[in-house]
């Protein structure tokens, strides 16, 4: 079942509700002092709810069989942070509308609309369809994310669904599927997890469209205040550059950053971008 998004909303679940939900997808989470941790490749320990902006007292190693870990902070006690989070983050969502995007930017939507239906997805089915072949297209064309087995693909994109967690809205064409956009919000926080596209439908818009219905579904739910566009890749600049002409400029959020000795210095050699993302410095 699809519907118009002219009325989508995208609601916030809580981070309890969140951790369930990774933990049914497989990941590890583990909860330490009331707050939930996800286990990255190799033990690292990120924050569940990157955006959590937990208080100093709860930003200690989460588990002993850990080689690192990062949180962002709350505001008031920044002057304890070590690093920050780079992350593309939209902070007014409230006043983000049609009226108020650049004049090119709405452009791009009416010549988009004026090609494609931008629907939401009300149950996984129609994405089940043709959601795979598109992401295929996409991480081909791009380079950007492995492509996942098929049923993998299928159980991801189906928790979406389960007790209204998350948010799909899609781009269809004469009724095929050309792209789709995937997001969740935790407890005020919205996060765009993945957008898909395929190669074939790059000239009509969709990537800009997508983006700017997410935001009205956010601005019409009421109670999120920010939107979070994926980590800072400063290594890819057209990419950096398009989210933040869309809006979404790259922030560094306090955070607290902690390495068993020696971790911080090789992954700096070794990967520096990847180390930029993870602690906010060179």
């Amino acid at each position: 079942m699809v519907k118009d998004c002219s009325d989508s909303i995208l609601r916030c679940i809580t981070e309890g509700d969140f951790a369930a939900w990774r933990t049914q997808q497989g990941a590890r989470v583990v909860c330490h002092r009331g707050r939930y941790w996800e286990a990255q490749p190799a033990g690292f320990f990120n924050g569940l709810h990157l955006m959590a902006r937990m208080a100093a007292a709860e930003t200690t190693r989460p588990t002993p069989f850990c080689w690192g870990y990062r949180a962002t902070l709350r505001m008031e006690e920044s002057a304890r942070a070590n690093g920050a989070m780079p992350v593309h983050l939209l902070g007014d969502v409230q006043n983000y509308t049609f009226e108020n995007i650049s004049s090119r930017r709405r452009n791009k939507i009416r010549n988009c609309r004026k090609q494609a239906e931008i629907v939401e997805f009300l149950d996984p089915q129609p994405l089940l369809e043709g959601g795979y072949e598109v992401l295929v297209s996409a991480r081909r064309r791009t380079g950007y994310g492995k492509i996942p087995p098929v049923e993998a693909y299928r159980r991801e994109m189906a928790g979406y669904f389960g007790s209204r967690r998350g948010l799909v809205l899609a781009a269809r064409s004469e009724g095929r599927l050309s792209g789709y956009i995937a997001a969740f919000a935790v407890e005020g926080t919205a996060y765009v997890q993945s957008v898909e596209l395929a190669s074939e439908a790059l000239s009509t818009n969709i990537g800009t469209t997508l983006v700017f219905e997410l935001v009205q579904a956010c601005r019409r739910s009421g109670t999120i205040d920010e939107i979070v566009y994926g980590l800072h890749s400063r290594e890819d600049q057209p990419l950096c550059h398009y989210k933040e002409q869309m809006g979404f400029p790259a922030v560094q959020v306090p955070a607290r950053v902690w390495f068993i000795p020696l971790a911080a210095r090789l992954i700096r050699s070794l990967r520096p971008h990847a180390f930029y993302r993870l602690t906010g410095h060179d």
